[in-house]
């Protein structure tokens, strides 16, 4: 049976909310919130440069953490991710 390496990184981005960051070498990285009640899809990111035809990243764990908190530093954003969620 083939096997994929999955890469998972999760953030507490409020009180109750965890964002799971996770990424399978493909051309999106793709995120969940959880508050509780199990994860929900909120958004992916794309992470694939056509260009080239590679990830925009190496694809190891430091790598992929890094790129994720650069991404949430953005201003505005983690504000709307939570209410995709619906206000986590």
């Amino acid at each position: 049976m083939p096997m994929t390496t999955v890469l998972v990184t999760t953030v507490r981005v409020s009180g109750e909310a965890t964002l799971a960051a996770w990424w399978d070498g493909g051309r999106e990285i793709r995120l969940h919130i959880d508050t509780g009640s199990g994860p929900a899809p909120v958004q992916s990111w794309p992470i694939w440069n056509e260009e080239w035809n590679s990830p925009l990243i190496e694809p190891t764990r430091d790598s992929f953490e890094r790129f994720v908190a650069g991404r949430l530093d953005e201003p505005g954003l983690l504000d709307e991710l939570l209410a995709i969620h619906g206000g986590a």
